[in-house]
């Protein structure tokens, strides 16, 4: 029965690679499972048994690729060596990340990674977005048939999937990366030199997220191959403690979502977030600033939803996302994964989601095809979905900032609550459930924007 249902996510998610990142194989099943009786091994450039592949990093990304890479190779008999580096403690380190997860996160986990999370990482399932933007608001509770929402603590969630790199036969070393020298001249390998020592390897995937050091030491170790992603979002986090009954009374399973707080400039988004026993505050923007998180606090829509603090007493955890992608996500002997390819959708990021999806795809492109440049650029061809559903998230984002600007955001939402499509289109981008992609071929018709324009123009007659 296990068999049957997991088949059956596979075929499901398979369907959803298909559009976004450059097909399955015939039949539906994936790249880089196990060839069924009878069929061959495309082992693509070479064959890659017996060799050392190191993973740069320990999030979600890195550890989806190791554990990928590992089982792949215990199926496929490669005798693979596979190495993963991470400095942090995740006993102590906060990750500057919400910790929601959106589908299809447990496809991805259960029929790629076959992990099944325990039940006590989950802090709450989430059902539905109250959006708050152009100065009105609207609930938005979509269909679950594409997958539940889960709230998580994240710092458990990466302490979690790095111990199961380890049950995988994953080698990992508990020290940060502090250079790495690329194959020149005669010379085969790549070296790693750690904190704890030198390693050798014939392949890298970059899994370092936004982590400075390491996009400096990679930015010069590649003589510019790699180049980090050009413009970031500065995010702000706070956790809010507070008893469960106040969080059922004031939020329930309703995350809070503010497109463009009201006399905020700096800020692009905030959101309150309800987990198990405490509440997550987030805000981000591109010139964002702690004064502007305590700001966002202490507005009264804000407030209402909050135990009494005082915002400045408030222990703030600082962070960033892509705002644009980077450059060189593959070159010679290495290729990139998660947040340091940049690829990140604007609002909704679903940035585990991306860093689990891309270790996937970075691990099987390994395995099928070989560890050449020429192969790596098979990686970049499967993840074509996800760059071009950034730049359609990109003129969502626009589009968003032009409505806000315009005075139609607010129109927006008016008519969501009793347009069933624009509803959809609304719950779909902010959720997370589909691709910017598809929310524009299937929403942003002629009618639909004809409607906005001539319902905009009715509330401004009614207003005069």
């Amino acid at each position: 029965m296990a068999l049957r249902i997991c088949e059956r996510l596979r075929r499901a998610v398979a369907a959803l690679y298909l559009e976004k990142a450059g097909g399955a194989q015939p039949g539906g099943r994936f790249r880089g499972d196990a060839a069924a009786p009878g069929e061959g091994r495309p082992m693509g450039d070479g064959d890659i048994r017996g060799k050392t592949v190191a993973v740069i990093g320990g999030g979600p990304g890195g550890s989806a690729a190791a554990i990928r890479l590992a089982r792949l190779s215990r199926k496929r008999d490669l005798s693979l060596r596979v190495l993963l580096f991470e400095g942090k403690d995740f006993e102590r380190h906060y990750n500057q990340c919400v910790g929601v997860l959106s589908p299809p996160i447990e496809e991805l986990l259960q029929c790629h990674l076959e992990i099944e999370l325990p039940y006590e990482i989950f802090k709450r399932q989430i059902f539905g977005y109250r959006l708050h933007a152009g100065g009105k608001e609207i609930l938005l509770v979509g269909p679950h048939r594409g997958g539940s929402t889960y709230a998580v603590r994240r710092v458990a969630f990466d302490r979690f999937l790095l111990s199961c790199a380890e049950e995988a036969g994953v080698e990992v070393s508990r020290n940060r990366v502090t250079w790495v020298d690329f194959p020149r001249g005669g010379r085969e390998k790549v070296f790693l030199y750690t904190e704890g020592g030198m390693y050798r390897a014939d392949a890298v995937v970059g899994a370092f997220g936004l982590d400075d050091g390491m996009m400096d030491i990679f930015e010069a170790s590649t003589a510019g191959g790699y180049r980090r992603p050009g413009r970031f979002m500065h995010t702000y986090v706070t956790k809010i403690h507070t008893d469960r009954h106040f969080i059922e009374r004031k939020l329930g399973d309703i995350i809070y979502a503010y497109l463009f707080p009201p006399g905020l400039p700096n800020l692009e988004f905030g959101a309150i977030t309800p987990k198990g026993d405490h509440i997550i505050v987030n805000v981000a923007g591109r010139g964002a600033t702690v004064e502007d998180m305590f700001a966002f606090l202490e507005m009264d829509f804000v407030r209402a939803h909050l135990p009494a603090l005082s915002p400045e007493s408030q222990e703030v955890f600082r962070g960033k996302f892509p705002g644009s992608p980077g450059r060189g996500a593959v070159g010679e002997r290495y290729l990139t994964v998660g947040d340091a390819t940049g690829w990140m959708r604007p609002f909704k990021g679903k940035g585990i989601n991306l860093a689990i999806e891309t270790g996937v795809l970075a691990a099987e492109t390994i395995v099928e095809h070989g560890i050449s440049l020429a192969s790596f650029r098979k990686y970049e061809e499967r993840t074509a979905g996800l760059r071009a559903d950034y730049l359609y998230g990109t003129w969502m984002r626009h589009l968003c900032k032009a409505g806000e600007i315009a005075g139609t955001l607010g129109t927006v939402l008016t008519m969501a609550k009793v347009d069933q499509e624009v509803h959809d289109a609304l719950f779909n981008a902010v959720s997370g459930h589909d691709s910017f992609r598809n929310i524009f071929r299937r929403y942003a018709r002629p009618r639909v924007l004809a409607d906005v324009v001539r319902n905009f123009l009715a509330d401004r007659r009614r207003s005069r």
